[in-house]
């Protein structure tokens, strides 16, 4: 190879220089996907915990209506076997939010909530998801 073909030869390839900014070009596309996975995910799993914590307050009342009173605990739920199995279905695993935080079970007097302490796993922040209700009055 004579010294013209290789100073052509090493025109043709990339230098460093361009395949960093290639590089660092898909480094950044690469962040604003994982972003916007992030999000979707936070939001299926805020929806998720939404459609639980209806769920858990409708087997609330079940119990309710079965028993007379509500629950102590949200464990009386999974725990209480009738005809066709526990009021609320799922097991222990049905009781944890989809962060792995369990939900909890507020009463006071006739008032009562099912929470979820929602994303940052702390009750009393403004990311909880709560089904206040009050308890009707046994006519």
């Amino acid at each position: 190879m004579t010294a013209k073909n290789m100073m052509k030869a090493a025109q043709r390839g990339f230098t460093l220089v361009e395949l960093l900014v290639v590089v660092a070009i898909l480094g950044v596309l690469a962040t604003i996907a994982i972003q916007n996975i992030n999000e979707h995910l936070d939001n299926a799993n805020k929806t998720a915990a939404k459609s639980s914590v209806d769920s858990i307050d409708g087997a609330v009342l079940s119990y309710k209506i079965k028993h007379g009173k509500l629950p102590s605990e949200l464990r009386d739920l999974i725990k209480d076997e009738g005809e066709d199995g526990p009021i609320l279905k799922g097991g222990e695993g049905a009781l944890f939010d989809p962060w792995n935080n369990e939900y909890r079970f507020e009463k006071n007097g006739r008032k009562y909530a099912v929470v979820c302490a929602g994303m940052d796993g702390e009750f009393g922040t403004d990311d909880d998801i709560r089904s206040d209700k009050t308890e009707k009055k046994a006519k």
